[in-house]
């Protein structure tokens, strides 16, 4: 099938990107970025089902999709990492072993936890403990979420991290193997920090960071929602303040030294705010190694191009990479 989706659920927009696949090649025929509503939000498995279904019909209202079948990426917020030592194994092995004898001794805000894991560095000496990374979410928010979008009229065959659909949307254009990296993913209420040693995701955690107190003047609603809030020297310059004083506050410890090294680098996606002003302010006052992720516009066809949003940028970053190989 040549055309695929991806769907991202950012804490502001509902973002699609419809894309055509041929060999290793990929154009980007239509994209959808519309505002989600302030209740959106899931805390204790309630959340309101109706408004979300309502915003979704009206984001694909005249869509002429050419695929139901969709690829959903959650952020951070939504699920809890562990970074636990367990006993070697053979690989087939772990999945079985964390769902028996990790899950049950969790203390989780949730009873019915579904996950995924992958397997950090090596075991050099037999015997030594293998450190995993879980990713664990709510399967009844996992339902919920599954069941509206059938609603909608779309059909999700696959649910991901949102850090890792940035990560192969990244990787795709840049080899990222190399060094410590950290994705800052930017939104107009929250951001969403993930870091990778060697191309090997290490976690995530979300910051609550308003842009709105930086602003100069009234926050006001634009034709286009991809319109950035913060978009002058000043108000990019208090943002940048506020965002390097807690950026590294939900990095483990024992990463904290790793990532705070001189060859760390950072790459920028998300909206809300004039991303270029904000990497040039991190450069100059903080000496980083800064990019911007890369934009849409690379993918887009010549079609599309002509009608896109100026501020397009890179805010795809996200449903783009749901459909990398």
């Amino acid at each position: 099938m040549p055309y695929h989706i991806g769907i991202e659920l950012s804490p502001s927009f509902f973002k699609l990107a419809e894309v055509k696949k041929r060999r290793n090649k990929m154009w980007l025929y239509q994209y959808v970025v519309h505002p989600l509503p302030s209740i959106w939000s899931w805390e204790s498995s309630i959340w309101e089902r109706e408004e979300f279904i309502q915003s979704v019909q009206e984001a694909l209202l005249g869509r002429d999709l050419h695929t139901k079948r969709v690829h959903v990426a959650i952020n951070s917020k939504y699920v809890i990492y562990k970074r636990v030592m367990v006993p070697e194994m053979r690989k087939r092995k772990y999945r079985s072993w964390l769902r028996e004898y990790l899950l049950p001794v969790l203390d989780l805000p949730f009873s019915d936890p579904v996950f995924d894991y992958h397997l950090i560095n090596h075991v050099w000496v037999d015997g030594d403990e293998q450190e995993v990374l879980l990713a664990i979410t709510s399967s009844s928010y996992i339902d919920v979420l599954t069941k509206c979008l059938h609603y909608c009229g779309l059909d999700p065959v696959h649910i991901d991290l949102a850090p890792l659909g940035l990560y192969r949307w990244l990787n795709h254009i840049e080899d990222l193997s190399s060094s410590p990296f950290i994705l800052l993913y930017l939104s107009k209420n929250e951001g969403e920090i993930s870091y990778f040693i060697d191309g090997m995701f290490q976690g995530a955690h979300m910051i609550e960071l308003p842009m709105t107190p930086c602003l100069v003047g009234k926050d006001r609603p634009y034709p286009d929602p991809l319109t950035p809030v913060l978009k002058t020297e000043e108000e990019v310059s208090c943002y940048g303040q506020a965002l390097m004083e807690i950026v590294f506050e939900g990095i483990p410890d024992d990463l904290k030294k790793i990532f705070s090294c001189p060859n760390t680098r950072y790459i920028l996606a998300g909206e809300g705010i004039d991303l270029s002003l904000l990497e040039n302010w991190l450069i100059q006052n903080h000496s980083m190694k800064v990019k911007l992720a890369p934009p849409a516009e690379m993918v887009m066809t010549d079609n599309l191009r002509e009608r896109a949003s100026r501020w397009i940028g890179n805010s795809l970053s996200v449903p783009l990479g749901l459909m990398m190989d």
